[in-house]
């Protein structure tokens, strides 16, 4: 990986919400180190003895654009 990448990367894990959104669709090539470091935020928030399910933000993005795409479709 690359010093720019780690850079990227680095900024992803300070960025909040709307930054990280911007920086998945921005960077591909790193989405899937940008999952990774969302579950981990994820399972770190969560107490031990919680049981309920978060939404990770590949399943908003998938959602979010699924339905996005249907628009489109939609006025084409």
């Amino acid at each position: 990986m690359t010093q720019n990448h780690e850079k990227i990367i680095a900024e992803y894990r300070d960025a909040d919400f709307n930054r990280r959104l911007h920086m998945y669709l921005q960077f591909p090539p790193l989405r899937s180190k940008f999952m990774a470091i969302d579950r981990s935020d994820l399972n770190d928030q969560l107490p031990g003895h919680a049981a309920r399910r978060r939404f990770s933000l590949t399943a908003l993005l998938n959602v979010l654009l699924s339905a996005t795409a249907g628009c489109v479709k939609r006025f084409s």
